[in-house]
């Protein structure tokens, strides 16, 4: 069994070396799969057809009719001989491959008569034609056919040499018959050409629709992998990791080998897994977006403003997470409540530390203006006190105002 596969084996290689299926054509433009139904019905019906054939010579030969088995094993070595010679070029190939065909055919009709394989080979021969060739040639069986039978007509009609249909079709009688296979062509090549057409922009749209299918691939893709922002996706039912970005493996420091052996409980510190397995059980359908606490490779924690939707990779249910370090961000929102603590403090002692001893200050320049002549040097005494408060709690405000700045925004 193994050697009758192995022999099996380099048959087939055979075939793909004699027709190959990269071949450039310059006759005519074929689709690959024409080529591949060319290569494959010559490969498996040439052994089959020898054997039908060899059968029907040795009866011929039984029968003392020697010129038409003489005849059909030159035809037939000659039809391989085109079929392996790579010197001719494969389009060229075709077309003599389908002559020969049309010529084996017709020589069955002429010789064997009606009733034998010849008309079905025909009509076989129509079929096959109509399927390898482009769109364009669909109906030229149908000319060829119609050739062939008028030929046959005028042999009937003029006996130019002895043959089975002479015998038993006149001119008249040859018509209908003619007539009736010919319809029974054009229904059968009009019927495939519909077909092959509608396969054929079928697999054109398929063809750009695939092409676009991949084009929106790579875009995403490079979306994702050039990401400045780090992201992963993680499979919803075990959290382990699918894929990462390069701005997470710098981010995290984690290799991408690393990650994809890890699950998302890694990049979360240990007090907050169980918030996580809340969160992951509630948003497993929906969006989610929220600022977590992560931790990365050395254990550093940082937190970080998260936007997930939910995607498929290759039939697997999966997050698809965008991480953003919000540090300073955070950093930058606590300067700014505590310049509005510091500000709050500043309106507190102006209103209290400032206001009392300038209240003091204006009586005090109240009371000297009343009395412009009399002993003020108590009052005056009592008016440097009241200055050198106003001076401290000016000086303290400055000093708690220029004590923070806040740092600019993320």
């Amino acid at each position: 069994m193994a050697t009758i596969q192995s022999y099996l084996n380099k048959y087939r290689k055979t075939f793909l070396y004699v027709i190959p299926a990269d071949y450039n054509f310059t006759l005519f433009r074929i689709s690959p799969w024409r080529l591949n139904l060319f290569r494959d019905t010559i490969m498996y019906c040439f052994p089959l057809g020898i054997i039908s054939v060899l059968l029907f010579l040795v009866n011929e030969l039984v029968n003392g009719k020697v010129f038409f088995p003489v005849f059909m094993v030159v035809v037939i070595i000659s039809l391989m001989g085109f079929v392996v010679n790579r010197k001719i070029k494969l389009d060229y190939r075709m077309v003599l491959v389908v002559a020969f065909l049309y010529l084996i055919a017709t020589m069955y009709l002429l010789f064997v008569g009606s009733d034998g394989p010849g008309a079905l080979y025909l009509l076989i021969i129509t079929f096959f034609t109509a399927m390898i060739f482009p769109t364009k040639a669909t109906f030229i069986p149908l000319v060829v056919n119609i050739l062939i039978c008028a030929l046959i007509g005028l042999i009937i009609e003029f006996k130019p040499f002895p043959n089975a249909l002479s015998d038993t079709y006149n001119l008249p009688l040859w018509i209908a018959y003619s007539w009736n296979f010919i319809f029974v062509s054009f229904v059968s090549v009009f019927m495939i050409s519909t077909i092959l057409n509608g396969f054929e922009k079928t697999r054109v749209k398929e063809a750009v629709l695939v092409k676009k299918l991949d084009a929106s691939e790579r875009y995403y893709r490079n979306i994702f992998d050039a990401n400045p922002v780090p992201m992963y996706i993680f499979e919803l039912t075990t959290g382990n990791f699918l894929k990462v970005n390069d701005a997470a493996v710098k981010k995290y420091g984690y290799s991408q080998e690393e990650f994809m052996s890890m699950n998302i409980t890694k990049i979360r510190p240990t007090s907050e897994i169980s918030k996580l397995m809340d969160i992951f059980s509630t948003i497993k359908t929906r969006e989610y977006s929220g600022i977590l606490t992560h931790m990365d490779k050395s254990g550093k924690l940082f937190p970080v403003e998260i936007d997930t939707t939910i995607v498929n990779i290759e039939g697997i249910d999966a997050r698809l997470v965008l991480a953003t370090d919000v540090s300073k961000r955070m950093n930058y929102v606590r300067m700014i409540e505590k310049q509005n603590q510091d500000l709050k403090d500043i309106a507190w002692i102006q209103s209290h530390k400032v206001r009392a001893p300038l209240t003091n200050i204006m009586s005090l320049t109240e009371m000297m203006l009343q009395q412009p002549h009399g002993d003020h040097m108590d009052l005056l005494y009592m008016l440097k006190d009241s200055t050198a408060q106003l001076n401290e709690s000016i000086a303290s405000i400055v000093n708690q105002a220029e004590g923070q700045q806040p740092l600019p925004p993320e």
